[in-house]
């Protein structure tokens, strides 16, 4: 079952590769409406299927890369590999440089940008099939339910509004015209050539920078969790946490989507990075790296600030000597 797109949670390897050029272990990525559920079903666990690249096929290698993510100088592009009976070399389609975005945009632009040139440059002799390839996690997980997502007025089933709507109405659009079977397929890293011939077209176009805008791109008030790795969904239970602003980002439903670090005041340390969604009214109380005491709603799935109970002044640090339960140190 290979079309356009669906999440996937495995990536397990297959065995003799159809296509000795490039041996990748891949993933197809299914369509949402083909047989997993009704169309734009947003439910996850949507299973997919291993896939082999088709020799037959023209194979497209997508990229996306960010300088300092999110807010950095960022790229993307793709090279196109061609079947045997076509007799063409590899060729880079196409590349973007813009002086800010983050990887996520980039990775979805590539996508977006490769649709369009299939379009543009179909039909090709004895070529019938596509398939893009990215390794991107974000893409995996989410191009079966932007369907879903756009019948929702860009929310997802609990009501969460839902980010890179513009590009994501770009890439429905260019799937509806595109015009040949396409097919995406994930693959974890870049082990091939060809994966890394497409890494450092994006990152030197994200270098480059400047040349092209993402008119998409809200920087919103940035500033760097003092957590690693992403943030994730509050577990909202109604309950109060005291939190560190980090970032405010204007989402097109017209909520702000807050990133914060939360305090665990007892350890004096960094929990987690989290996000929650706020009121305008209430994103104008909100500063960056500022302390507060907020109250939460009750819905993990779509958590939101819904007071403001305090701001809040950290008592000095501990002893020099980490506990061994403790998370990131708050830095006076």
């Amino acid at each position: 079952m290979a079309f356009l797109g669906a999440p996937c949670h495995e990536n397990e390897s297959v065995g003799e590769p159809l296509f000795t050029k490039t041996t990748l272990p891949l993933v197809s990525l299914p369509s949402a409406n083909l047989g997993n559920g009704p169309p734009g079903d947003t439910r996850q666990g949507v299973q997919s299927e291993q896939m082999q690249l088709d020799p037959h096929a023209i194979h497209i290698y997508t990229d996306g890369s960010c300088y300092r993510n999110p807010g950095g100088a960022s790229g993307c592009a793709a090279v196109a590999h061609y079947p045997d009976n076509m007799q063409r070399e590899d060729e880079e389609i196409f590349d973007f440089g813009c002086a800010e975005s983050k990887n996520n945009r980039m990775e979805l632009l590539a996508c977006v940008r490769a649709l369009r040139w299939i379009r543009e440059n179909a039909p090709w002799p004895e070529v019938s099939r596509v398939q893009v390839i990215t390794d991107s996690l974000y893409i995996k997980e989410n191009i079966a339910r932007a369907r879903g997502w756009k019948k929702n007025d860009w929310r997802n089933q609990y009501g969460e509004p839902k980010e890179n709507s513009d590009l994501w109405k770009q890439f429905i659009s260019a799937q509806q015209k595109v015009g040949i079977r396409v097919s995406f397929e994930w693959t974890a890293g870049k082990k091939s050539p060809i994966l890394k011939r497409v890494d450092n077209a994006a990152k030197i176009a994200a270098r480059r920078g400047g040349t092209d805008v993402d008119r998409g791109y809200s920087s919103g008030q940035v500033a760097r969790s003092m957590v690693k790795g992403p943030a994730t969904r509050f577990a909202a239970s109604g309950q109060t946490a005291v939190v560190r602003i980090y970032r405010k980002n204007l989402m097109a439903s017209g909520e702000n989507k807050v990133r914060f670090d939360v305090v665990a005041e007892d350890l004096q340390s960094y929990a987690a990075s989290c996000y929650a969604f706020a009121s305008g009214e209430m994103c104008l109380d909100l500063h960056r790296h500022h302390v507060y005491r907020l109250r939460f709603s009750a819905n993990p799935n779509y958590p939101e600030i819904v007071e403001l109970v305090g701001e809040v002044k950290l008592p000095p640090p501990l002893g020099s000597e980490p506990r061994e339960d403790a998370g990131t140190p708050v830095t006076p």
